[in-house]
């Protein structure tokens, strides 16, 4: 139940009693239980690996907190949602990017042709690198270009000679917080 005005909940904040926590957020006071947790409880190693990454989640939201202007990419995501910009930088954090599809319908091996590389994320994707090897030895490496008509497509223009078969060309998607996630076709 939403209040307006309210006397009681106005400056109110902590734990009442062993019931409820009084808290707020976005200016909203609101009620909450209290949680409640056994002493002896015993995290899984699995669960310590989660805890580690939502600190160094919380540790990334708080470092873009202190910047002056933080990203515009996150500001925006706040815009008419009950989101703060360290909400979005601590999902951003959590959520790493993902290459969806390596196109290589225009690729035969030569040099000067086009391999496009769908990458997706929940902000945004800054930046992806391919590699290109055959037979485990690589051919070439480098910077692909984020299409000017749609951010999830990037463009790489190949610069060396290959034979096809035996070829695998990788793509390596990087989000803002630096979460890297590859993904790979074989020829």
């Amino acid at each position: 139940m939403k209040t307006q005005n309210n006397v009681v909940m106005r400056f109110a904040s902590g734990k009442l009693g062993d019931q409820v926590v009084a808290r707020e957020w976005k200016g909203i006071p609101y009620l909450a239980n209290v949680p409640k947790f056994p002493k002896d409880r015993e995290f899984s190693e699995k669960q310590m690996s989660q805890q580690e990454k939502f600190f160094d989640a919380s540790a990334y939201a708080k470092g873009v907190m202190l910047l002056e202007e933080p990203p515009e990419i996150y500001v925006k995501e706040t815009e008419g949602r009950p989101l703060t910009v360290f909400n979005v930088a601590m999902r951003d954090y959590l959520k790493p990017p993902n290459v969806r599809d390596i196109g290589i319908d225009d690729y035969t091996g030569q040099p000067g042709e086009e391999i496009v590389i769908r990458a997706v994320d929940d902000c945004e994707v800054v930046s992806v690198h391919v590699a290109i090897t055959h037979d485990g030895v690589l051919v070439e490496k480098g910077e692909a270009y984020r299409d000017p008509l749609n951010a999830t497509l990037w463009r790489y223009t190949t610069t060396q000679e290959n034979e096809l078969p035996g070829t695998v060309i990788e793509a390596y998607a990087t989000d803002r917080p630096g979460n890297v996630t590859a993904g790979a076709i074989e020829l």
